[in-house]
């Protein structure tokens, strides 16, 4: 249902092929294996292992929850773009 791509500049979550949120690479401090944070935004439908977290700079919610296909290589891949920017 919700898909996940890394872009040039930010993360973006879809729904059925369009783009619901995108948190800009600017926005994102860290990105965690798992689900951080009591507080935040859930972007997957009955999933709660294979989670990735996305800990957001400016924003009242500071926790972002998504669940990639394949976590390790989506939390290697933000974190390879958030060291070259």
């Amino acid at each position: 249902m919700f898909g996940y791509k890394i872009t040039a500049d930010a993360v973006e979550i879809t729904l059925l092929g369009f783009t619901v949120r995108r948190i800009p690479f600017s926005n994102i401090e860290d990105v965690y294996l798992g689900s951080r944070g009591r507080a935040g935004e859930v972007w997957t439908v009955f999933k709660l292992w294979g989670l990735v977290s996305t800990r957001k700079k400016k924003g009242l919610l500071k926790y972002v929850t998504i669940a990639p296909r394949n976590p390790e290589e989506f939390v290697a891949k933000v974190k390879q773009k958030l060291e070259g920017r």
